[in-house]
């Protein structure tokens, strides 16, 4: 426990107090393999199929007023990929609902032990984030099907 708090820590002063001044999406990337780093893993980069992916959930979960990893319409997240495109080796996601700040999302999946594990997925390298007008945040961490 007492590693999760030096962690949360490092990474809460890590992430900057220029916060309000980055783009919320591509700091996450900066973030995320910083964290990856720390645990001898692979950066990621941004990548707009996946951003495409994020989007279409956050959407419809502020359209029709759920909050869950499955889709409106029963789908999980790698069929949603699929729709939007991504072809992937592996593949995972992070939501989280009404933080106000890039860094308060970031901080909930930290001290989520399932969306921590999806940040630290092997073979992910390649991320989209996306938050709506409400603050639902989604995350899409994958690895495409060519680094299998």
């Amino acid at each position: 426990m007492r590693f999760f708090f030096v962690l949360l820590a490092s990474l809460t002063f890590s992430l900057g107090a220029n916060i309000a001044e980055a783009e919320p999406q591509r700091q996450f990337a900066q973030w995320v393999s910083d964290l990856r780093a720390k645990h001898g893993l692979g950066p990621v980069r941004v990548n707009a199929k996946l951003e495409r992916t994020a989007d279409r959930h956050a959407q419809d979960m502020l359209k029709h007023g759920f909050f869950s990893h499955t889709g409106s319409d029963g789908s999980k997240i790698g069929t949603r990929a699929k729709r939007a495109g991504y072809r992937f080796c592996t593949i995972g996601e992070n939501i989280a609902l009404g933080q106000k700040t890039a860094q308060g999302a970031m901080q909930a999946w930290i001290a989520s032990s399932s969306h921590f594990k999806n940040m630290l997925k092997r073979g992910a390298t390649e991320i989209g984030v996306v938050r709506t007008h409400k603050n639902h945040w989604v995350m899409v961490l994958a690895g495409p099907s060519r680094s299998c």
